[in-house]
């Protein structure tokens, strides 16, 4: 029996099912399968992603789904100052 070689797939398989039938298999890793099986929210954002001409989708924007809007990426807060440490005198 001749060997084939069969492509190194991820180890994650999710079934696309619309109307009861398969319709596409996506082979992915753990993470990304994490993401699909958890029932996200799907949006095509063609022509919204970040880049410095304009759009505001990015990994980590905000979705607004009442108004169906993006926000861009909060700003991360400042750390704050360390409080110094006193050391007692005698």
């Amino acid at each position: 029996m001749a060997e084939t070689n069969q492509p190194n797939l991820p180890p994650v398989k999710i079934a696309f099912i619309i109307d009861g039938e398969v319709v596409d298999i996506l082979h992915t890793d753990e993470r990304l399968g994490a993401i699909f099986t958890s029932n996200p929210i799907m949006k095509n954002v063609t022509g919204n992603l970040y880049t410095d001409e304009g759009g505001v989708v990015s990994v980590g924007a905000l979705y607004n789904s009442e108004t169906d809007q993006f926000s861009p990426v909060p700003e991360p807060e400042p750390e704050p100052e360390p409080i110094p440490i006193i050391e007692p005198t005698e």
